[in-house]
């Protein structure tokens, strides 16, 4: 397996400067191999929703499928972030009901990058650009949705500026995740705000 590697930048945590990072179209076996070695060990003593997240199994039933593709932030010689998303969803806001977006499934950044005291910074916000920018690509305008974890919710609606739709209980009627969706116009405020 082959990817295509552009360059992104990350802040760094303490000081708040740019970082130089590669952003890579497409999740590889080292991305795998450091979730398992480096973030599985910190993930274990941590309280978070999603611990139990096996990324190499969601790798390998979701890259045989064609309407799905991954993407991994780097970032010195380590994995910072992951995210699979599919392409052949639909919106559900009225402005843009039934027209193809990208659907971001699993986004998740590294232990070390969460909380109060992150390494790095940007981690969330540089894959949800990727995901518009792969919803522009496919000529959905930057339209993206996407099912928030709890812990993530604010993070979506207030630093991303996507619509909250509510709980959702047609995706897990136990766990009624929060449905959010990104308009164009949306889309298009977010990146102007990350130039």
């Amino acid at each position: 397996m082959s990817a295509s590697v552009s360059h992104v930048f990350l802040r760094d945590g303490s000081g708040g400067g740019l970082i130089l990072a590669d952003l890579y179209d497409a999740i590889l076996p080292k991305h795998l191999d450091d979730h398992e070695q480096h973030w599985k060990p910190l993930i274990a003593s941590q309280a978070t929703e999603h611990g139990h997240w096996d990324w190499r199994k969601k790798v390998s039933y979701y890259s045989a499928q064609l309407s799905y593709q991954s993407f991994a932030i780097e970032c010195s010689g380590m994995t910072q972030g992951l995210m699979i998303v599919n392409t052949m969803k639909r919106g559900r806001i009225q402005l843009q009901a039934n027209k193809h977006l990208v659907y971001v499934e699993y986004l998740e950044a590294a232990p070390w990058n969460r909380g109060s005291t992150p390494t790095h910074k940007g981690i969330g916000t540089v894959l949800v650009a990727a995901a518009v920018q792969l919803s522009i690509d496919e000529g959905n305008k930057g339209r993206i949705g996407l099912h928030s974890l709890p812990q993530a919710d604010s993070f979506y609606r207030d630093r991303c500026g996507m619509t909250d739709l509510g709980p959702d209980a047609s995706y897990d009627p136990k766990v009624p995740l929060r449905y959010f969706e990104m308009t164009e116009a949306q889309a298009t405020s977010y990146l102007k705000g990350r130039s």
